[in-house]
């Protein structure tokens, strides 16, 4: 049994192993402290043996962003940077947006946000305004299970001709 701030929740049986440990699997739905309750009925062999209370701190699960993009692309000509937000513990809701910052020679600024698909994929579209080094930043601002995290790719930018 699981009691956390959402109340309580039967968690599924365990097989206890011949040297008597055992692993329970859980994925918690609130973060914040849990209690979880072990109790053994008993068997045929067995007497029933006393609850055991043990209580855990629930975190939010880590989540990361990967990109790929091209090393190079044309000024004034599109490129496309690809990548996939992943995360551990529950599934990410959906609706996910990614916020998305490019910084050039001509200073920072906010592009249209990523829309991050059921599979965790995400394209973000550009045309590059000044030559040299430009630095995509995308993020995600996490939620209430999952933390927030962030990725870069900078791409060298070349006149057109």
């Amino acid at each position: 049994m699981r009691h956390d701030a959402r109340g309580d929740r039967a968690v599924p049986a365990v097989e206890v192993e011949a040297d008597g440990s055992f692993t329970l699997l859980d994925v918690p739905s609130s973060v914040g402290e849990a209690t979880y309750t072990l109790s053994f009925t008993g068997s045929l062999v067995h007497r029933p043996a006393e609850d055991i209370t043990v209580g855990v701190t629930v975190a939010k699960a880590p989540t990361a962003i990967t990109l790929s993009a091209p090393a190079e692309a044309t000024k004034g000509e599109g490129l496309e940077i690809t990548g996939r937000l992943t995360a551990q513990g529950r599934g990410l809701p959906a609706g996910v947006t990614l916020a998305v910052q490019r910084t050039d020679k001509k200073g920072s600024g906010v592009l249209t946000s990523a829309a991050v698909a059921a599979d965790g994929t995400f394209r973000i579209n550009d045309l590059p305004r000044a030559t040299g080094s430009t630095t995509y930043e995308v993020g995600y601002a996490g939620d209430a299970l999952h933390s927030p995290s962030t990725a870069s790719a900078t791409v060298r930018v070349r006149r057109a001709g």
